[in-house]
């Protein structure tokens, strides 16, 4: 009996790509890694797989402003595959520079995990990812996104694990992971949409306090 073996899934081609483009930044005199450049790494076509990486640097903290910014640029990334654009933003977020040592060490993990998905993630139910159904994906995304402009503590994490879950599995055309993915996202906005009320609760508390 002869065993195939798989080549790498799409999602392992894209990473291994932006570990290239990681390597190659840090050889330079001037180690800038900037959105503009994780752009260029992945293609202004590549939507789902750039909100994929995204979705993985809002997990690593930053200084403030920077889960905004992040979230605003998921949410740009997502309004451009709505319409089928290619990927742009304002001058000011392309030229935001990431933390290319922290992206490079969380692609490395990220790389690992993909590899061992792609042991049991194959394409299942592909009707459930068709390019027709892409616009749904981009405003599920988009609604998920956008709790996380709001400069509120740990927020980010839940949503941005399930968008990331939901990406890796559209790009491997695995329903089951899709699934997982929305249900994570949700749960996600769920705990969002608890934290927002809880602030502006206090908020309204504090102020009749003070009045």
């Amino acid at each position: 009996m002869t065993v195939t073996e798989t080549g790498p899934t799409p999602v392992e081609v894209q990473i291994g790509g932006l570990l290239e483009a990681l390597h190659a930044s840090q050889q330079k005199p001037d180690p800038r890694f900037t959105v503009a450049s994780l752009i260029s790494a992945l293609g202004v076509h590549s939507h789902i797989v750039v909100i994929l990486v995204f979705s993985v640097l809002n997990m690593v903290p930053g200084p403030p402003g920077y889960g905004g910014t992040i979230a605003f640029a998921i949410i740009g990334f997502s309004i451009a595959m709505l319409f089928n654009a290619p990927l742009t933003l304002p001058g000011w977020i392309r030229r935001r520079k990431l933390p290319a040592k922290a992206l490079m060490r969380v692609t490395k993990l990220f790389a690992r995990m993909a590899a061992a998905m792609g042991r049991f993630s194959r394409p299942r139910f592909t009707f459930v990812s068709a390019p027709a159904l892409q616009p749904l994906l981009a405003v599920f995304i988009i609604v998920v996104s956008l709790p996380m402009m709001l400069p509120i503590p740990l927020i980010n994490a839940v949503p941005n694990t399930g968008i990331a879950i939901l990406c890796l599995g559209w790009i491997n055309r695995d329903a089951f992971v899709i699934i997982g993915g929305i249900v994570v996202a949700l749960l996600g906005l769920s705990i969002a949409a608890a934290a927002i009320w809880g602030v502006w609760h206090l908020a309204n508390v504090a102020v009749g306090a003070v009045q």
